[in-house]
């Protein structure tokens, strides 16, 4: 199978992207932290869903992710209220394949969806990161 291409980024994209250093840094900070500590997190939750978006229209994109989006996100503020953290990554993405064969899940017909590090959080100062604002990304009856 070739490999989707991705399209390029737009002066908008770039503009959002650093519109916070700050945040866009931490986000990087984090993850080079759970990559070089990924050994120490007691359970991942990979959410998966049959039917595969591969090629798939949009339609049918957001049909599959409509689904398993609320649903993950649910299990990971259900966490968070009970003293866990959770992080909502792709990391399965490039290794699906191999991760899907490891877990005895069909590939062709199951989607791993995300990779979710789970464990208790190390302190309790949770804030809002840095948002772009939101007249720049909200649009209301038009464009």
């Amino acid at each position: 199978m070739a490999a989707l291409r991705a399209q390029p980024l737009t002066k908008d994209d770039i503009r959002r992207m650093n519109h916070s250093p700050r945040s866009t840094q931490g986000v990087f900070d984090g993850l080079r932290h759970l990559t070089e500590n990924i050994h120490r997190v007691p359970a991942f939750v990979i959410p998966a869903i049959e039917g595969r978006t591969d090629r798939a229209s949009a339609a049918v994109q957001s049909g599959t992710w409509g689904s398993i989006l609320p649903a993950a996100w649910s299990f990971m503020l259900a966490a968070r209220a009970r003293g866990l953290g959770t992080t909502w990554t792709n990391a399965q993405g490039p290794l699906e394949r191999e991760l899907a064969a490891t877990l005895g899940v069909p590939y062709k017909d199951v989607m791993l969806a995300a990779f979710i590090p789970l464990a208790y959080t190390i302190g309790t100062d949770f804030k809002p990161a840095p948002r772009v604002p939101r007249d720049q990304v909200l649009r209301w009856d038009r464009w």
